[in-house]
């Protein structure tokens, strides 16, 4: 069983049309196949776990690539250029994972859809970044992620407080009053 792409939905788009569990399972399965097909390393891995296409009926059996993979090779579905190259914090001391983002717009699209479904529009909120760790790095994804919110918010008082924890707190506290 493969994986059609011509006259489908982009599983970049696709992801954004689940609607219940039923829906997602069948997503999830069809970007699965789509990853295998199109993702050398993931095509690899599968393989060497014996996870393919065809023996994978459930999202429980869809394998994980571990962690290790991002730190060692390029990770990407398709050949491409990326837009931008986000990179994990290294907490562990060892190297950095990589995460090559094709399309930055998908990137923005999937937390902007996720948090307006939990919460709403953001511009409906103060948003107080608190990321020491991420601030003093470059390449984080989460620090992205804030800042466009914060962007959006369009409250005076959003932003970073990377070291000053009173302003936060004084911040926190007027806002908790208004």
């Amino acid at each position: 069983m493969g994986f059609d792409l011509p006259n489908a939905i982009s599983p970049e788009e696709k992801v954004f049309t689940l609607i219940n569990e039923k829906n997602f399972t069948k997503i999830a399965l069809e970007v699965f196949r789509y990853q295998y097909f199109t993702n050398p390393v993931y095509k690899r891995y599968c393989d060497a776990v014996k996870r393919l296409p065809d023996s994978v009926t459930g999202i429980e059996l869809i394998p994980f690539l571990p962690i290790q993979f991002f730190k060692t090779f390029e990770i990407k579905s398709g050949a491409f250029n990326p837009e931008i190259v986000f990179k994990s914090s290294g907490t562990s001391g060892g190297s950095t994972s990589h995460h090559f983002v094709k399309d930055v717009a998908v990137y923005v699209k999937s937390f902007l859809v996720c948090f307006e479904k939990f919460y709403g529009h953001a511009d409906g909120y103060c948003i107080l970044g608190l990321l020491p760790s991420y601030l003093e790095r470059e390449g984080s994804s989460l620090v992205y992620m804030v800042d466009d919110l914060i962007r959006k918010s369009g409250h005076p008082e959003s932003g970073f407080y990377l070291h000053d924890h009173q302003k936060l707190r004084d911040t926190l506290c007027r806002l908790e009053t208004a």
